[in-house]
């Protein structure tokens, strides 16, 4: 199933490091997953530590300058990448969409036909 995935940052941890000032260490998110034919959602929560250089600091942003996008481009980097563990987000994703859009459901021994508390028992025996 290919699904559409949108990412959603739910927290950041920022503390002052060395000399400089809110830096971001660590990142809550969100990820849904949706299925196109369906429009059935699963999601999975995760978090993410943010590498700080402190030696190469012409690319640091600083707290305010901050975008959802710019921060979702550093998780999402990190969780596809050759390190990342992406493929074990989306079978979870889909699994939960499975779950939904293919049920399967469970029958206890009480339920099952031939059980005397069914009413439909056969009293037949072998």
């Amino acid at each position: 199933m290919e699904l559409s995935y949108k990412w959603k940052i739910t927290e950041i941890t920022k503390k002052k490091v060395e000399n400089t000032d809110d830096v971001v260490l660590h990142s809550r998110w969100k990820l849904t997953g949706t299925n196109p034919d369906t429009g059935t959602e699963g999601s999975f929560a995760g978090a993410t530590p943010l590498e700080y250089d402190a030696d190469n600091l012409e690319n640091f942003v600083p707290f305010d300058s901050l975008t959802e996008d710019l921060v979702i481009g550093w998780v999402s980097a990190s969780v596809t990448g050759p390190n990342g563990y992406f493929d074990h987000i989306s079978e979870q994703i889909e699994a939960q969409i499975d779950k939904i859009d293919d049920p399967v459901e469970e029958v206890e021994e009480d339920n099952l036909p031939w059980s005397p508390t069914s009413g439909s028992a056969d009293s037949g025996s072998i």
